[in-house]
């Protein structure tokens, strides 16, 4: 574990997105980030929050910040726009929602992650974007993101944003993706990539202050 970032924001590079300080990372901790996959740790003592926080702070301490990263965020725009990905991903209310949504996705992700999921998006797939494949009786298949599956029915959503509900008696199979559903951005020559996760990186919207926040489990 380097905290350098994954899923998760890098924690060593100097800039917490909420603040640096003590009082807006014990916030963080306690009660999580709204609309985030940052859970609430609700039951830490005060001397255990005092415990995380030192380490936090001791993580940064000889970090290089990153305030210049290479390539043109204006450029990378063009590149988002031109690729296609608003038909997978939604930024700002405007797009997709088959994958990921990408408001602030540069406050929740490094830039080595960000780089990384353009180039080898089956590095780490998340979990709720996790493809199946259901095959009919009569071999067609649709591919898509698992909404909900029990013993008897699946329900995906196709790139194309249906809800598709099955019967698990009417389908000849239904096959987990090993592969992530997008497909790896190869061909972007080097300039092209900066620029995408300059962008990609710039990506730091409001938090959604309504949304649900998920109690960590197994703490305690």
């Amino acid at each position: 574990m380097t905290a350098t970032g994954g899923r998760g924001p890098n924690l060593v590079s100097g800039q917490l997105s909420h603040g640096d300080s003590d009082d807006a990372i014990k916030r963080v901790v306690r009660i999580g980030v709204p609309g985030t996959t940052m859970p609430a740790f609700s039951d830490f003592t005060s001397e255990e929050l005092g415990q995380i926080i030192d380490y936090l702070h001791s993580l940064s301490k000889n970090a290089t910040r990153q305030d210049q990263i290479p390539g043109d965020p204006h450029k990378g725009q063009l590149v988002y726009e031109t690729n296609g990905c608003a038909g997978c991903h939604r930024i700002a209310g405007q797009g997709s929602i088959f994958g990921p949504e990408l408001t602030r996705i540069g406050a929740a992700r490094s830039i080595e992650y960000l780089r990384e999921s353009i180039t080898k998006p089956s590095a780490d797939i998340p979990e709720a974007f996790e493809g199946v494949t259901v095959v009919e009786k009569d071999g067609k298949r649709i591919r898509g993101i698992r909404i909900n599956e029990d013993t008897f029915s699946i329900q995906i959503r196709d790139a194309g944003q249906k809800i598709r509900m099955y019967q698990k008696d009417d389908l000849r199979e239904v096959i987990d993706e090993k592969q992530s559903l997008m497909p790896p951005y190869n061909q972007l020559s080097a300039v092209d990539l900066d620029n995408l996760v300059a962008y990609l990186a710039s990506l730091r919207g409001a938090v959604d202050s309504t949304a649900t926040v998920k109690k960590a489990k197994g703490i305690k």
